[in-house]
């Protein structure tokens, strides 16, 4: 037993490499302290709660000064004198008073690799709405706060901006974060802290946005002049400012469009993704986690082919720094639109190529992979084996019908 003061502590000697010493203090039952040879003095106590033992660590010191560690040790014997563990005790409080951002870290940690970069960034990005509540407790938001909420980005309400989509992606992101706290965090006794979603308010009062898919596609008509302004981008007095991204986006404008990617499934491509000898591309980090292969068109190798003898850089399409991929390329978009008078978004082309393959009549499974559609709720196509050999012909019969029709 050691009474432990200031200059006690301040001089006790080291143990050897690799060992550890233990002292107790004297004034107060329980309260021990742990010096490692690297000089770490760390204050514990070591107990059991109806029959489980357990550690309760106050911190090291001097951060935590002797007074501190004798009060705390005194709390948690008050504690484990009524049967409490205050390890669950400590986390009970914290729990209680866990602020929605903390949620939101939490939930997005929790998710680990199973939640993709551009997903999380969406996000948080969709939590600016939330901002003013960043540091309110869960308990703390209720149902009319979020009825309110809803309301006001619906609407365009104060600060917000009219958005009946907007509002409810953010209750659904939400509704989310009550889901995983409900499921996450418990009191000392394991029972949820956390016991409402306040968000079933939205579904009680029938307050849910409704909301029309986009179906804005490029039209067979306007295809002529949508490829033209394309082509024309480069040249065109829009872009007689250099620096600038034209041709790489005349490129990656016209690949999505034959091949229906995703906006960053194509921005983010790699020379590696391509297979110049089997003609085929082939991206493994995509959207559903499933591999995508797809064969190349004539035209499609020929551009790919061009675009890999002038680069000096890792990604097909590539940024202002060749070590980086392009970035959403909006500013490009808005000059074809301004030159052929054809409003589209990248997504348009993507839809437009499904519509395109539709119309010719390709099977729904050939659909699916072409589009590496994934239904869970689709048993038969786990079982079916999707070949890149299979899909040469509605890719090639795809490009051909876009090629005929820019004629």
């Amino acid at each position: 037993m050691s009474n432990f003061t200031n200059s006690f502590l301040h001089n006790l000697s080291l143990p050897p490499h690799g060992k550890y010493d233990i002292y107790q203090d004297d004034k107060i039952k329980g309260l021990s302290l742990r010096v490692s040879s690297k000089g770490k003095k760390s204050f514990f106590t070591r107990s059991r709660v109806k029959g489980e033992p357990i550690i309760i660590k106050y911190g090291s010191f001097p951060e935590i000064t002797v007074q501190q560690a004798r009060t705390k040790t005194h709390e948690a014997l008050n504690l484990i004198s009524l049967g409490i563990n205050p390890n669950k005790h400590s986390n009970e409080v914290k729990y209680k008073n866990i602020t929605l951002i903390q949620v939101l870290d939490d939930y997005i940690k929790s998710r680990g690799t199973n939640l993709k970069d551009n997903t999380a960034k969406n996000y948080r990005g969709t939590f600016t709405y939330l901002n003013d509540w960043s540091n309110k407790t869960m308990l703390s938001i209720s149902r009319d706060m979020v009825e309110q909420r809803h309301r006001d980005i619906t609407y365009g309400i104060g600060k917000f901006k009219s958005s009946p989509t907007r509002a409810n992606t953010v209750m659904r992101l939400l509704r989310a974060l009550f889901n995983y706290a409900m499921g996450e965090y418990e009191d000392a006794q394991g029972h949820p802290i956390v016991l409402h979603n306040p968000t079933k308010r939205l579904s009680h009062v029938k307050a849910w946005n409704r909301e029309k898919r986009k179906q804005t596609i490029i039209k067979d008509y306007d295809l002529k002049a949508w490829w033209k302004a394309v082509h024309v981008l480069p040249n065109h007095q829009l872009n007689n400012k250099q620096p600038n991204h034209s041709e790489t986006a005349r490129d990656f404008f016209i690949f999505v469009l034959m091949t229906g990617l995703r906006r960053r499934e194509a921005s983010t491509l790699m020379w590696s993704n391509i297979d110049f000898k089997d003609r085929s591309l082939t991206i493994e980090d995509t959207k559903n986690y499933e591999t995508h292969s797809l064969p190349l068109t004539d035209y499609l190798v020929d551009l790919l082919s061009k675009r890999k003898a002038q680069s000096a850089s890792l990604f097909v399409f590539e940024g202002n720094n060749p070590s980086k991929p392009m970035n959403d390329p909006k500013k490009q978009v808005a000059k074809v639109r301004e030159i052929s008078k054809v409003y589209f978004n990248i997504h348009d082309l993507r839809r437009t190529f499904i519509t395109i393959a539709e119309s010719l009549d390709t099977p729904s499974y050939t659909l699916k992979a072409l589009m590496n559609h994934k239904d869970p709720r689709d048993v038969t196509s786990g079982y079916i084996i999707k070949s890149i050999d299979r899909l040469r012909k509605p890719m090639n019969e795809i490009g051909d019908y876009i090629l005929e029709q820019v004629k």
